[in-house]
Parts: structure tokens; C-alpha cells; sequence
């Protein structure tokens, strides 16, 4: 007896629904390291945050602190703890060993996610 069978697989659909998965998962990894990168953040008159805020581009994974004095501010050894007890050099660094892990998981979590359908 011979049995035959055809699967007809559309690959422009699935590469699509991919790609449309892994930027979704890259955006919403983004939020969340960015979030936490903040959390930790040295503030004066909250000038990094809000820089990060307005001009990171987390639909494409980039996070940025951009004002005369960020990269200064990054590498500077003291952080003044009033406005943000949790302030830290190289902030964005120090939440990735933290949350790294966390981040990690909510990329694959929503990939698989938005993968499925």
C-alpha cells in the first residue's frame, strides 16, 4: 500500500511571524532592562533617567543616557545616595549582573510567546 502525503509550508509567512516574535521579545526585554538600569541610576535632577527615557530605542535593544555629563557620570567612583539610595557607577553594567538572567528569560518567554501565533 502506498500512502502519500504533501505538506505545503509557506516560509515568507513563518520567517515573518518570526521576525514580528523576536522584535516584539527585543522591545519588551528593552522596557524591562531599562527599567532596571534606571533603578539604579545616579540622580541629581534626574537628567540621565529622562534622557535614557526619551531617546533609548528599545524596539531595537538600545538603551542610552545621553546628556553633557553621562559618561562621566558612569565612571565616576562616587554617587550621591539622597535622591536614589540604589545609585551606582557603571549602572547600567551592574543591573545587567543582577538582572541579566531575568532579562534572559523574558526574551525567550516572549518570544515563544509571540512565535505561537
Amino acid at each position: 500500500m502506498d500512502v502519500k502525503f504533501s505538506v505545503n509550508l509557506n516560509v515568507t509567512a513563518t520567517e515573518e511571524r518570526l521576525k514580528t516574535a523576536v522584535e516584539k521579545a527585543v522591545f519588551v526585554t528593552s522596557e524591562a532592562a531599562l527599567k532596571d538600569c534606571n533603578y539604579y541610576c545616579k540622580q541629581d535632577q534626574e537628567g540621565l533617567i529622562g534622557s535614557s527615557e526619551t531617546l533609548s530605542e528599545p524596539e531595537k535593544g538600545v538603551l542610552r543616557w545621553h546628556t553633557p555629563y553621562a559618561r562621566r557620570q558612569y565612571y565616576l567612583d562616587a554617587a550621591r545616595k539622597d535622591k536614589n539610595p540604589n545609585a551606582r557607577k557603571m549602572w547600567a553594567h551592574y543591573a545587567a549582573s543582577v538582572h541579566g538572567n531575568e532579562w534572559l528569560l523574558r526574551m525567550q518567554k516572549a518570544f515563544s510567546q509571540y512565535a505561537k501565533r
